[in-house]
């Protein structure tokens, strides 16, 4: 019996704060392909998700990263996380860990990190930052297309 597999890709960032919004400018390409997942953007994660990320098969987390120099693409490792000092501190590390620990979820969780330098006030990605993410959005475009 063949099961329908469900993926989310989420895409967070500030879209006010220049190459912090790569997560949401690669959301915004894969809405454009009408690829067959369910698309979020989020300025920041928060433990609120958890549930709603629990019941998908595979969820990916799109972020700006400092000081990379092109993208990455891999599993997200849930190994237990010190404390953090607040709430504003919550990472897809540890969202993907809070789903397997309260749901028993069997959620296969991946980041996609973005290479990004500015993180001004604006509302444009910088060229570097742009091209990094096209990069990623075509990459992804496969990905979905040879796992979904």
């Amino acid at each position: 019996m063949n099961r329908t597999t469900t993926t989310c890709i989420v895409g967070i960032g500030n879209t006010l704060r220049s190459d912090d919004s790569a997560g949401a400018y690669v959301c915004r390409l894969l809405k454009k392909q009408q690829v067959p997942v369910t698309i979020i953007t989020t300025q920041q994660l928060d433990i609120a998700m958890v549930e709603d990320l629990s019941k998908f098969d595979t969820v990916i987390f799109i972020d700006a990263a400092v000081d990379k120099t092109a993208f990455s693409f891999q599993p997200l490792h849930t190994t237990p996380q010190q404390p953090q000092s607040t709430s504003h501190h919550i990472n897809a590390a540890i969202l993907a860990s809070l789903a397997k620990q309260l749901f028993a979820t069997k959620t296969q969780f991946y980041l996609c990190a973005i290479g990004a330098t500015n993180f001004e006030m604006g509302t444009t990605l910088s060229e570097k930052t742009k091209q990094h993410a096209n990069d990623a959005a075509a990459m992804l475009l496969n990905w979905i297309k040879t796992n979904d």
